[in-house]
């Protein structure tokens, strides 16, 4: 069964894209994994995923030609999928697809029912920021939970390097989640201050493969994937 990976967070700036980036190195070896960008605003996955290739990665847009948001557009997408070698699909969803995704699931269509008909799994992962991202990347999580209506899978994922300063906030997410079963976990521990943390974040920019990077950098990032990403990398 094909199985669909929809991220998303309706605020910016949270480490959204990071973590698409490091979800495609961890499956850089497996070739029936794809990666498709939904993000009309910044189109950032597009730029970071290239050492994945052409056929592995694709730019969808869910915009008319009146720039509006048409959600019908990713249902058409995600029918065109049912026929393709791959086995696992990632969506990067921007801000503005995010926000819109959970009245794809109230108003448009029963999602379990769609997903059911194509014979495809989904599975959903909301980036949590830190400090003064927290409130409103919560509020956007309550939301989609509620419009998933526990049909589905929801991983909480938290972008450690935006929680230096805010452990209580930390043990806050992971208790809730614990409380509304949802699965918890952690990525992206950075410091974009050290000389290795920066090394990272600049080759994450630039579209590095794991080979591309120099070796100390190259061995703190699969340090990341091994304490955060076992669950990817063991499915290769």
């Amino acid at each position: 069964m094909k199985e669909l990976n929809f991220i998303l967070q309706a605020k910016g700036g949270v480490g959204k894209s990071l973590l698409t980036y490091l979800l495609g190195i961890a499956k850089q070896n497996c070739n029936k994994s794809l990666f498709v960008d939904l993000d009309s605003s910044t189109g950032t996955s597009s730029r970071q995923l290239k050492f994945l290739g052409e056929s592995r990665t694709e730019t969808v847009s869910l915009l008319n030609e009146k720039e509006v948001l048409v959600r019908d557009n990713l249902v058409s997408y995600i029918e065109s999928l049912v026929d393709t070698p791959f086995e696992k699909v990632y969506f990067d969803l921007g801000a503005p697809e995010s926000e819109q995704f959970p009245a794809l699931l109230e108003i448009d269509l029963p999602f379990r029912q769609f997903m059911d008909e194509l014979d495809l799994m989904a599975n959903f992962h909301v980036v949590v920021g830190g400090g003064g991202a927290y409130i409103p990347s919560v509020d956007y999580l309550q939301k989609l939970v509620i419009a998933l209506r526990g049909e589905f899978e929801v991983t909480v994922w938290q972008s450690i390097t935006t929680f230096k300063n805010f452990s209580n906030l930390s043990e806050e997410l992971k208790r809730n989640c614990g409380l509304l079963g949802l699965r918890f976990r952690t990525f992206g521990d950075f410091d974009p201050s050290s000389n290795l943390g920066n090394q990272i974040l600049d080759g994450v920019r630039k579209g590095y493969g794991t080979s591309d990077y120099q070796t100390g950098a190259r061995i703190r990032l699969k340090k990341e994937l091994n304490d955060n990403f076992k669950d990817e990398l063991t499915d290769n």
